[in-house]
């Protein structure tokens, strides 16, 4: 990708700081969309290879600017409002950043030639349900959170079907890996073991679909390169293998090797927790290279790993 140049929103992101230290060693012309406010610690170390574009997904001709100086051949959308620990921003930032910024991204990109772009959406646009969620499945969202993302999908698709823009979409399931807000499950369980602090949990069966960050990034650079071959098309990022809280909880206290108590039912899980959340791949195996290599257990070990570089006395 030497030679590239990228543009990425949500670079200080847990998910977009990967992004932009993967590209910046691929040699690529990195980009960032920030704010006067952006706090910086995730991508600290590559600040000095990229270049800081200041404008605001809600403010078009800030935006317009951003867009027109970057002149990215790629875009990797990942800006979007917060969602931690159940907990979202309020309902006026979900519409503002999760759609109308989309919608005013892909407007400020239209005065440009760009190669492909890649936005994020989320597996809680699905309608919950106890199978696994293939892209054709219905979508009736049961949160604000997967309506404004589904909201945010439906118009990147139908800008890149409509218009054949090499637009694309990939709903992510469970990332995980060093860098997540402390306050999620994984890094929260993995400090706490190291620490040697009990564990408060909720429910053991609850299941998800983890994908380690390195494999998501994997897939955002090959869906950025096949963008105009896809225009339009919405793909999961999800591996198609259930994992449990349970199995979380064992890997971490095995490999900390920490004997701290695990103690379930402490609080109530959220009611989306009812759901497994978990993806049927077939669509995306079928149309990228793209198969999650790493394991539960290998990114449990990587995660841990790079939490005890950061607080080597924790």
């Amino acid at each position: 990708m030497t030679g590239d140049r990228a543009l990425v929103t949500g670079a200080t992101g847990f998910i977009g700081s990967h992004l932009v230290r993967r590209l910046v060693r691929e040699g690529v012309d990195v980009h960032i969309l920030c704010r006067e406010q952006s706090n910086f610690w995730r991508i600290e170390d590559v600040l000095p290879q990229v270049t800081r574009h200041i404008a605001d997904l809600r403010n078009v001709a800030s935006l317009d600017r951003a867009v027109a100086a970057a002149r990215p051949d790629h875009v990797y959308h990942l800006a979007a409002a917060t969602v931690v620990a159940g907990s979202t921003d309020a309902a006026h930032d979900l519409i503002d950043i999760n759609v109308m910024g989309t919608v005013n991204l892909i407007a400020a990109c239209e005065a440009i030639e760009y190669c492909g772009l890649v936005t994020t959406g989320d597996s809680f646009e699905y309608t919950p349900s106890m199978e696994r969620l293939a892209e054709a499945d219905a979508c009736h969202p049961a949160s604000l959170h997967g309506i404004s993302k589904f909201a945010a999908t439906l118009h990147a698709e139908a800008v890149g079907r409509g218009q054949g823009r090499p637009i694309i979409t990939l709903r992510l399931f469970s990332t995980y890996g060093p860098g997540d807000n402390p306050r999620r499950l994984v890094p929260k369980v993995i400090a706490d073991a190291l620490a040697g602090y009990p564990l408060a949990l909720s429910r053991p069966d609850i299941v998800r679909d983890w994908v380690y960050i390195d494999d998501v990034v994997d897939l955002y650079l090959e869906a950025a390169s096949k963008a105009g071959r896809y225009a339009g098309g919405v793909f999961n990022a999800g591996s198609g293998e259930r994992g449990t809280l349970a199995d979380v909880v064992e890997f971490i206290l095995k490999l900390t090797g920490s004997e701290v108590a695990a103690r379930w039912g402490v609080f109530e899980a959220p009611a989306h927790d009812a759901w497994p959340w978990v993806a049927d791949p077939a669509h995306t195996f079928a149309h990228f290279e793209w198969r999650p290599r790493i394991s539960l257990e290998e990114g449990l070990s990587r995660t841990i790993a790079a939490i005890k570089v950061e607080d080597p006395h924790g």
